[in-house]
């Protein structure tokens, strides 16, 4: 479930592909709200395919064609082709080919070339290319294609995973299952997690738990500015315990230290456990494999333990298509 409230709103995420600060992620919800509010507009040719959607509007300033399509199964924006012109005179298309890429070199960085003359840029986040198709009529056309490889739900980001993750196999886990599964779309599958709110751009904000005796225990997420997971706080409407984890992170985004307390009906800490990480060992998309844990663990009547965890995982990914 997405919070409709936000649906119209537009979300910077570095961890997702944009096109003119519009991420090219979520359902048509989301994208068309998000496109229309960056100035496109909406148009419907009678020939218009399932699943793919058509706008006019600016491409960094030059008039443009934008084309959306969505994913078959998961209903989830895909691909995305802009195209700028035709162009009648070789002066004005060299001049707006010539800005273009410039635009984009400085915002994703340097496109290499392919054999059939066409740019290229690949990252994390996706797979951009530029193209100048010769048309029938002699003119030419700018092409850009963007295709999005991030899952659109940020169950497995917020856990510091990288990429298209399917299941992660942890030894000696520490405040987490031995064994995650994710969609294709990136949302964790478990049955404890229910009543799931996520804004706009795939982040989870509110969600419940089934306590054993019936009752539900509420969830809520805070997030820093570039969209990393801050805080999680878990309430149970039952014993009244309040349970707060909050994550710090390196320059990659991976949680270097993890820390969580429990707080009773009178608001005094009960509870207290810090991880800190040392990763040593990483898969070829960039998630840790090896990690050693600094595990300091408090409870009230107990002395400090200080234990050292070492912890090895295995992660599979979803193919692309």
């Amino acid at each position: 479930m997405v919070s409709g409230g936000i649906w119209g709103q537009t979300f910077s995420d570095a961890k997702c592909i944009s096109m003119n600060g519009v991420p090219l992620e979520g359902p048509d919800s989301v994208f068309i709200p998000a496109l229309m509010a960056s100035g496109f507009v909406q148009e419907q040719p009678q020939d218009a395919e399932p699943g793919t959607y058509y706008f006019a509007g600016d491409f960094y300033g030059i008039k443009s064609n934008v084309m959306v399509t969505v994913g078959e199964k998961s209903k989830l924006l895909s691909e995305v082709m802009v195209t700028c012109g035709p162009y009648r005179t070789t002066k004005l298309y060299e001049l707006n080919k010539k800005y273009l890429l410039g635009k984009l070199q400085r915002e994703w960085g340097n496109f290499k070339a392919k054999g059939d003359g066409s740019l290229y840029l690949i990252n994390d986040l996706g797979y951009i290319q530029q193209s100048t198709p010769l048309n029938d009529d002699g003119t030419r056309s700018i092409c850009y294609y963007y295709l999005n490889s991030t899952p659109y739900y940020k169950d497995a980001a917020n856990l510091g995973l990288k990429g298209m993750v399917q299941e992660v196999i942890t030894d000696n886990p520490v405040a987490e299952n031995d064994i995650l599964h994710f969609d294709d779309t990136g949302r964790l599958s478990s049955d404890d997690l229910i009543d799931r709110v996520y804004n706009a751009a795939g982040y989870l904000v509110k969600a419940a738990m089934m306590e054993k005796n019936g009752a539900k225990s509420q969830l809520s997420y805070e997030y820093t500015s570039d969209n990393c997971l801050k805080r999680r706080t878990l309430i149970n409407t039952v014993s009244g315990i309040r349970s707060v984890n909050e994550y710090h992170y390196n320059s990659d985004n991976e949680i270097i230290q993890q820390t969580q307390k429990a707080f009773n009906q009178d608001n005094e800490c009960i509870l207290s456990i810090t991880m800190k990480n040392d990763y040593s060992e990483r898969d070829e998309n960039d998630n840790w494999t090896k990690n050693k844990m600094q595990l300091t663990y408090w409870e009230k009547g107990n002395r400090t333990q200080v234990v050292m965890v070492e912890q090895t995982r295995t992660i599979s990914y979803w193919e692309e298509d």
